[in-house]
């Protein structure tokens, strides 16, 4: 059987009742982190000016069936909601990584899931069914392909693999046949996109790729059901396949090994600092090394050695110039750790960019490619700092896991305590407890819980 249709097959047979405790724990604060990550960007101003612009110009189905923009009154239809949520949940760099396929999978399964389960009124376990689905998929196709060859030819892995987690949660929620799944993947690959362009000039579209491809993958769903086919080869056709489009290599055979047997959701790193997750072993590092005595204005080089994708996409010699170019920048990251003993949301504004102590230390950082860290990559993301003192002496710091790590997991308070920091952007204390309690016993609700106002 073609590799597409035992994922489809996969979908459509699961059930939660089937599933390993700990798969659903893990879907659960999947689901968690995600809300939470989407939720402290509630109140962008950016995202509330497309959602009005959007509002002017799309409304609701004959079905008259809509679901909520996550933290505020506002309902819409499906595809909306679906995009709007996508790009909301990937605004902060918060939402999780899958390490194996260089991806953030939350950001785009979570919304298109939980829209489509709103808007058809499922109950909270077929949702996670769908999540659990759409997370297997979407990483098994990610980490099925060099990944690595994937981002040097400029192609952010998440909008490539994206539309296939999207389909595969949409197709478990909407009942589709094996056949029909099938068919909705293959759609999902010709629909892929999503390109690295926007860091050279600190442009704010990465979080059109997480949007676009959870409302594209919904709409490979809607599709199918009406009959649309799609290409089953779509990922390995010798003209036109996927992979041989952006990637110098797969293994078609990591598709299906192991498949319902090990949990991609089970492999998923969450991020304790709001920036590229390329950029956390670094901050990791530097804020050791300050707990170990070393002092910002003692520093005089920072030398940064890690894996090749992580000099491409983080090691810019130039010092950032908004925030959008703080948040993929290495040396401002470790600077600011170093500096002010930790990274979170607030530091990535004027006022800190304009720090004359961490604009000294960004620009004697110099981050260069180790063979020991680009052989490891993406199984492991680490990097090793090595610090050169005013006086001469150098202070060195590995990590070869980093924080929030499958290796070097956030507990569940962390975990739960950064979903309520971030939900405290639009909703009270109380409400966010509530929420939280709702979706860490999702699969008991007859209905979603309401995320918003």
């Amino acid at each position: 059987m073609e590799a597409l249709r035992q994922l489809a097959a996969f979908v459509q047979e699961l059930r939660l009742e089937d599933l390993p405790q700990d798969v659903r724990d893990a879907a659960r604060y999947c689901v968690l982190d995600t809300l939470g990550s989407a939720l402290g960007a509630a109140e962008n101003e950016e995202l509330a000016a497309i959602a009005r612009e959007y509002a002017q110009w799309t409304g609701l189905g004959e079905n008259n069936r809509s679901a909520r923009l996550w933290g505020s009154a506002q309902r819409t239809n499906l595809m909306n909601a679906v995009f709007l949520n996508g790009m909301m949940a990937h605004q902060l760099e918060l939402d999780d990584v899958h390490t194996a396929s260089k991806s953030h999978v939350g950001a785009v399964v979570v919304p298109a899931a939980w829209a489509v389960a709103e808007a058809l009124g499922c109950s909270g376990k077929t949702f996670l069914e769908a999540v659990v689905a759409g997370y297997e998929v979407m990483g098994r196709v990610g980490k099925a392909m060099d990944v690595a060859s994937n981002r040097k030819r400029g192609w952010h892995t998440t909008g490539i693999i994206g539309t296939f987690g999207a389909a595969a949660a949409a197709c478990k929620l909407f009942g589709l046949t094996q056949e029909q799944t099938a068919n909705a993947l293959g759609l999902a690959g010709t629909q892929s996109c999503g390109l690295w362009a926007f860091l050279a000039e600190g442009a704010t579209c990465k979080k059109l790729h997480t949007g676009r491809a959870a409302v594209n993958g919904v709409a490979s769903c809607l599709l199918a059901k009406s009959g649309m086919t799609g290409a089953i080869h779509i990922l390995d056709a010798k003209d036109g396949g996927l992979y041989p489009a952006v990637s110098d290599s797969w293994d078609m055979e990591k598709l299906t090994e192991g498949l319902g047997q090990s949990y991609e959701i089970t492999r998923m790193d969450k991020k304790p600092y709001p920036c590229c997750r390329t950029t956390h072993p670094n901050i990791d590092a530097a804020l050791r090394l300050r707990a170990e005595g070393v002092r910002a204005q003692d520093v005089a080089q920072v030398l940064v050695e890690t894996y090749e994708v992580g000099v491409l996409q983080c090691g810019f010699s130039k010092y950032p110039e908004s925030p959008v170019e703080a948040k993929f920048s290495t040396p401002f990251t470790a600077a600011c750790a170093l500096v002010k003993g930790h990274v979170n949301q607030a530091d990535f504004d004027e006022q800190t960019l304009q720090d004359a102590q961490i604009r000294r230390i960004a620009e004697h950082t110099s981050v260069v490619a180790a063979p020991l860290f680009t052989e490891r990559y993406p199984k492991q993301w680490g990097s090793r700092m090595t610090i050169t003192c005013t006086d001469g002496s150098r202070r060195v710091c590995q990590i070869d896991n980093m924080s929030g790590s499958v290796a070097v997991p956030l507990s569940p308070e962390q975990e739960q305590s950064k979903f309520l920091g971030l939900a405290a952007a639009c909703m009270d204390l109380p409400q966010a407890q509530r929420l939280m309690e709702e979706v860490l016993r999702i699969e008991q609700k007859q209905t979603l819980p309401q995320v918003g106002m």
